[in-house]
């Protein structure tokens, strides 16, 4: 029986451990307007990006419920200066809106097909 509530004990203190581990490299982000990343139109609305790597060079997926719509390469950049929330944005040449960056508390995702997407 001591194994057996020693296993309970541990999985009482492992499940919260994990579930903490997994949104260390995630964040929710709010778009209010129409943007693309990586050639994929995202509708306004609420996402949870996840990204893989452990930087700089990350991959990004958008979130929506349950179902991945996006994904895209970026950078994932140390920024002490970043406004946690802020979303930056750039026009093409077509007039589509690409989404550039996406500040969190003391980092920044930028995304490396922005600025060949936008013209620049």
């Amino acid at each position: 029986m001591k194994s057996k509530s020693l296993f309970t004990a541990a999985m009482v203190f492992l499940i919260p451990a994990l579930a903490f581990a997994g949104q260390k490299n995630s964040a929710d982000v709010q778009l209010d307007h129409p943007v693309q990343v990586a050639g994929t139109q995202l509708a306004p609305g609420n996402y949870k990006m996840i990204w893989q790597g452990n930087g700089p060079d990350v991959s990004v997926s958008f979130i929506e419920g349950k179902k991945i719509v996006a994904t895209a390469p970026a950078k994932l950049v140390s920024d002490p200066a970043s406004q946690p929330g802020a979303i930056e944005t750039d026009t093409a040449t077509d007039k589509a809106v690409i989404l550039q960056a996406v500040e969190m508390k003391n980092e920044t995702i930028q995304f490396q097909n922005a600025i060949s997407a936008a013209g620049n």
